[in-house]
């Protein structure tokens, strides 16, 4: 059987709060499973992280603020925040992770 991380082993080993990645886990920017169902716990298979952290450390350019990380079913969040750009193409934040 496959060793499975529970979300406050994540939490501590990213050095984020265990709300960020029940929130990146909902959403679909981190990569996660669901034991039993929609209402079971969330665990992360520890490949599913090392390939996320690699992306993630692929994408990464000096001076961008931050990357668009892949979302369920390799979908990114390139389109949803191109739709949030203003008039002058500004992005337009609400309450992201990323």
């Amino acid at each position: 059987m496959l060793p499975l991380i529970k979300p406050s082993d994540l939490a501590r080993e990213l050095g984020v709060s265990r709300a960020w990645i029940y929130e990146g886990a909902k959403a679909g920017r981190i990569p996660s499973v669901r034991i039993g169902g929609h209402t079971g716990p969330v665990r992360f298979v520890p490949e599913d992280i090392e390939e996320w952290l690699a992306e993630a450390r692929r994408a990464w350019r000096p001076g961008r603020p931050s990357v668009p990380t892949r979302r369920r079913g390799g979908k990114s969040d390139l389109g949803e925040r191109a739709a949030d750009r203003g008039a002058r193409g500004h992005v337009w934040e609400q309450s992201r992770l990323l």
